[in-house]
């Protein structure tokens, strides 16, 4: 993973994190597919800035229940 991927994931995950509660459930739902993301997996969009905000700008509206 190179440096600009890695502090993506450091982002999403920490993200993840507060929204899910525990580790377990945040590696689960990075890793299956999202129908929120196309039914693409989290941790395939973070190498670059834009997917990133992509998958923040989902996690932002899971917390605020807007589907």
């Amino acid at each position: 993973m190179n440096k600009e991927t890695q502090k993506n994931f450091d982002k999403v995950f920490q993200a993840a994190l507060a929204l899910f509660g525990n580790e377990d459930a945040t590696h689960r739902w990075l890793q299956h597919p999202v129908r929120g993301l196309g039914n693409k997996r989290p941790i395939d969009m973070l190498s670059t800035e834009e997917d990133t905000e992509v998958v923040l700008d989902l996690i932002g509206r899971l917390e605020h229940g807007v589907f």
